[in-house]
C-alpha cells in the first residue's frame, strides 16, 4: 500500500511540475506577446512620424508637384504623337489604296490586250 501511496504522490508531484512548466511557458509567451507589442507599436508610430515629416517637406512636395505637371505634359505630347500617327497611317492606307487601285486597273488593261490578242491571233 506504501508503495501504491508513494506512485500516487509521484504522479501527483510529476502533474504539479507539468502545470508549472506549462504556466511558466503560457506567463513566458505572454509576456514576449507584449514585447511584440510594443515594438510593433514603436516600429508604426516611427512610420507615421517619418510619414508625417515628408509630407509637410517643401522639397518633396515641390518634386511632386513638378513630377505630377511633367507626367501631364508628357501624356499631352502623347496624345498629339499619337494623333499625328493616326493621320498619317490614314493617309498612307490611302496611299496604298490609290496604288493599289492602280495596279489593279493597268492589270485589267493587260488582261483585255492580251484576250484582243488572243482573239485576234
Amino acid at each position: 500500500m506504501n508503495k501504491l501511496a508513494g506512485l500516487a504522490l509521484l504522479g501527483t508531484l510529476i502533474t504539479l511540475t507539468g502545470c508549472e512548466d506549462a504556466q511558466e511557458v503560457k506567463e513566458d509567451a505572454k509576456d514576449k506577446s507584449a514585447q511584440m507589442q510594443e515594438k510593433l507599436g514603436d516600429a508604426w508610430e516611427d512610420v507615421k512620424d517619418k510619414t508625417n515629416e515628408l509630407k509637410n517637406d517643401e522639397s518633396l512636395n515641390e518634386l511632386m508637384q513638378e513630377s505630377k505637371a511633367m507626367g501631364l505634359d508628357m501624356y499631352d505630347d502623347g496624345k498629339e504623337i499619337a494623333v499625328d500617327a493616326w493621320v498619317k497611317s490614314k493617309e498612307a492606307a490611302g496611299e496604298l489604296t490609290e496604288k493599289t487601285k492602280q495596279k489593279a486597273r493597268e492589270l485589267a488593261q493587260e488582261i483585255e490586250q492580251a484576250r484582243q490578242e488572243h482573239e485576234e491571233g
